[in-house]
């Protein structure tokens, strides 16, 4: 228990933990000491009390995030004609504006409600879409390929984006009706 994960240990089929454990703390010794039961925590756990901090913490790191996120987003712009540099920092920068509502709600929180049942497809669209224009930029280095993945991807952003208004993606697929029709 508590074994760290080696090549070694995967050979010989001796059992691992993938997820390493925290190491006990004064709370933890406590609970010990006057009989109660202490609960294992792994990784995951780990990062989830991460997400604990005070709310001003929390704040200052969602606030840090969200605009590192939308500088690193608009810094794209000024490399449009460089389709490498764009794709990676617009990635980049809806990456990290994306990451920081974790903040605000805890890391493993994020990740529940990106997959949800009624925003997993834009999650996954929307992660797909990141990946194909990185790959357009970096691997294919096709320019046009490129800007169309990113438009797509921001469309994608506001899609997904919209599923945390409530009737957001209603009454954006009633206007679209109505302008279309």
């Amino acid at each position: 228990e508590g074994q760290p994960v080696s090549a070694w240990n995967l050979v010989q089929n001796q059992p691992t933990n993938m997820w390493p454990t925290r190491q006990p703390n004064a709370t933890d010794r406590m609970k010990e000491m006057v009989g109660l039961e202490v609960e294992e925590q792994n990784l995951l756990d780990e990062i989830d009390d991460f997400a604990t901090c005070s709310k001003t913490t929390r704040l200052y790191g969602f606030l840090t995030t969200v605009s590192l996120g939308t500088f690193l987003s608009v810094m794209s712009t000024f490399f449009i004609i460089n389709p490498r540099i764009f794709s990676v920092l617009y990635t980049a920068g809806n990456i990290v504006a994306l990451s920081s509502t974790a903040f605000l709600v805890g890391p493993m929180s994020q990740l529940r409600n990106m997959f949800s049942p009624h925003r997993a497809a834009a999650t996954i669209v929307y992660i797909l879409l990141m990946g194909t224009t990185l790959y357009s930029a970096l691997v294919l280095h096709k320019t046009g390929l490129t800007l169309i993945s990113v438009s797509f991807q921001s469309l994608a952003l506001a899609w997904y984006c919209l599923s945390y208004i409530p009737y957001g993606r209603r009454i954006v697929k009633t206007l679209c009706g109505l302008m279309f029709s």
